[in-house]
């Protein structure tokens, strides 16, 4: 396993290329316009998937949606068409598991096998190793590519059967964009109050009440800093969408995880997709205006 093809060099793919350089392993990588970037960190700039494919003795994708992964793994320059048997392609996209599911199945008939390893994580947490990736899959073919795993970012967790990595991470977004809501609510009631909002961010930093997102946060939030981004509310938004969608599929209610998207949801529509996630402090601000101003 010295080789690794990774499909997808973002915002998310190209750190996790270069972590795999650090770590010793050799990198063929591909996008659809080219990255010069992995090449000048001392990859192989492939010209499609299937010559990734052909080259890799493991694989790893992270990708915009499904059809994008659908079209890197089954189109006509698909990595099936070069697949080597035996291949593990660790799929690490957040996307809906049914869709990554169907691929799967054609990559095993191939004689390959796929997991579902979604990470979490915004890009900025990926070259420090800080993200972490919720693997999912058979057991045996997690732990033979368990030092690529490794070498990808943070901490690997083994979360069960494929799609459980999926499903975990919907969790973790889910409270993600709870917690951002009610710090921004926070934040914002405190900024109303008149209160010193250093002393409100240490009083809750080191109370039960506080959050590691309003550690996290709270200080961007009161300075009203949102570029760069390194957790855009475009990353995360899509997601929700997804959660929302699982959730509706079990019968579960949620009607504070509902209250916290139609939040994001705002922000993306007053234009604040490029965003830090903290940006959603604004979006509570002006909202509350604007119901003041119409009682």
């Amino acid at each position: 396993m010295r080789v690794v093809g990774v499909i997808g060099l973002g915002r998310m793919g190209l750190p996790l290329a270069r972590n795999l350089l650090d770590s010793g392993f050799s990198v063929c990588g591909y996008r659809r316009s080219g990255s010069p970037e992995l090449a000048a960190a001392g990859g192989v700039d492939a010209r499609s998937a299937a010559e990734v494919a052909e080259a890799s003795d493991v694989l790893v994708s992270i990708l915009p949606d499904e059809h994008a992964l659908a079209s890197v793994v089954l189109g006509a320059s698909g990595t099936l068409t070069a697949l080597r048997p035996g291949t593990v392609h660790i799929e690490m996209s957040t996307i809906d598991v049914a869709a990554k599911s169907r691929v799967r199945t054609a990559v095993v008939e191939a004689g390959g096998d796929m997991l579902d390893a979604p990470i979490s994580g915004s890009p900025g947490m990926v070259a420090p190793r800080l993200a972490t990736t919720f693997a999912s899959g058979p057991a045996d073919s997690v732990q033979r590519v368990r030092p690529v795993l490794e070498a990808l970012s943070g901490p690997v967790v083994y979360a069960g059967d494929f799609g459980a990595g999926a499903h975990l991470k919907y969790i973790s977004c889910l409270l993600m964009a709870i917690h951002t809501a009610a710090a921004a609510e926070a934040i914002v009631l405190a900024r109303r109050s008149g209160l010193d909002l250093d002393l409100v961010q240490q009083t809750l930093d080191n109370s039960i009440a506080g959050s590691a997102l309003l550690k996290q946060r709270g200080p961007v939030m009161r300075s009203r800093t949102w570029t760069p981004a390194p957790g855009p509310v475009s990353m995360l938004h899509p997601i929700l969408e997804q959660v929302s969608a699982y959730a509706d599929s079990l019968g579960l209610s949620t009607s504070v995880f509902a209250a916290a998207k139609a939040i994001f949801d705002h922000a993306v529509a007053d234009g604040c997709g490029e965003l830090d996630i903290a940006a959603v402090h604004d979006t509570v601000d002006a909202r509350s205006a604007d119901q003041a101003a119409r009682a």
